[in-house]
């Protein structure tokens, strides 16, 4: 799909049903945060909540193994190895679920959970890396992911991204009519993560947070534009650092020991910006553990520290 069409899917309002579906099995994949507003073409919205359906199935099967999936799997001094993104076996009359992804030089890039305003997001334009082709729908075979610059959502001109490795964050970028558009898309397959830094490293965040603030579950589910300050900036920039040293662990394995966790009680979804104008969104659950965007893991913190910052998270 084009970068105009991304735009207006991002305005559609999910039914509660889909989106009971989506918190359930798809948590993590938390994209569709922007995708809750209205859209008034009716067409459109019938469309675009069927691609927005077969998202969330696509990203169920990829995250949680199956015969057909190689799964997560942890491997020598407690490191994960995440594999990479692969199309899931479609029968004839089945319909492939699909992301917003790009592969570029061998590695596939996803949609992702950082975020960042279009008079930011100039400054972040590097070199021209290419530009997308749509070769990638719902009958695309895994060959299809061999292609340099294949991608799910059409063509798009695509740039690095100044201030970040290429191997993990690419983006998408162009103007129409005075309007930007851009998406980041991030590479958290096909990785071995050994620590938090594997992941949170790469967002450069230390040294670099201007401000974070943060929602209760039920005001993020519902799209409640209600968010607190997290007025401790040292405590904030201690957790940040410490998210290098969090220990990773199956997404599987966490959240059978969770149980229901999204609730007001144990869940946060938070926001911090950076100086160069991204937002990175990352889920706190009050038992210690963090997760960010596609990574299919949670990050279990130090638990004296994350008491403290969890204190912070409770102060509305």
């Amino acid at each position: 799909m084009g970068n105009k069409i991304k735009q207006e899917i991002d305005r559609i309002e999910i039914p509660r049903e889909l989106h009971e579906r989506s918190k359930m099995g798809v948590q993590k994949a938390k994209i569709e945060i922007s995708t809750r507003r209205k859209w008034s073409n009716v067409l459109a919205v019938a469309a675009s909540l069927l691609i927005l359906l077969v998202s969330f199935n696509y990203i169920r099967e990829y995250m949680e193994p199956s015969p057909n999936n190689e799964s997560i799997h942890a491997i020598e001094n407690g490191a994960v190895q995440v594999p990479t993104l692969k199309l899931p076996e479609n029968t004839v009359n089945e319909i492939a679920d699909m992301i917003g992804l790009i592969v570029y030089n061998g590695k596939i890039y996803t949609q992702t959970a950082t975020e960042i305003d279009s008079e930011d997001v100039k400054d972040l334009v590097g070199e021209k890396l290419g530009t997308t082709i749509g070769n990638i729908d719902e009958w695309s075979q895994q060959a299809a992911f061999d292609i340099e610059l294949a991608s799910t959502i059409g063509k798009s001109d695509v740039y690095a991204v100044i201030g970040y490795d290429k191997d993990f964050r690419i983006m998408t970028y162009s103007e129409h009519d005075g309007i930007i558009y851009s998406e980041f898309f991030e590479c958290l397959n096909g990785i071995t993560v050994r620590d938090g830094g594997d992941v949170f490293g790469k967002l450069n965040m230390i040294g670099n947070v201007v401000r974070a603030q943060y929602q209760i579950y039920s005001d993020w589910y519902n799209s409640v534009d209600q968010f607190y300050p997290i007025e401790n900036v040292d405590l904030l920039n201690t957790f940040v650092e410490e998210l290098n040293a969090a220990i990773p662990h199956l997404s599987q394995s966490v959240e059978k020991e969770l149980g229901d966790f999204r609730n007001n009680d144990e869940y946060r979804q938070m926001t911090i910006q950076l100086k160069d104008g991204s937002k990175v969104s990352l889920v706190i659950i009050k038992d210690g553990y963090v997760y960010y965007g596609f990574s299919s893991l949670y990050f279990k913190m130090d638990p004296e520290l994350f008491d403290q910052f969890w204190e912070e998270l409770t102060q509305q």
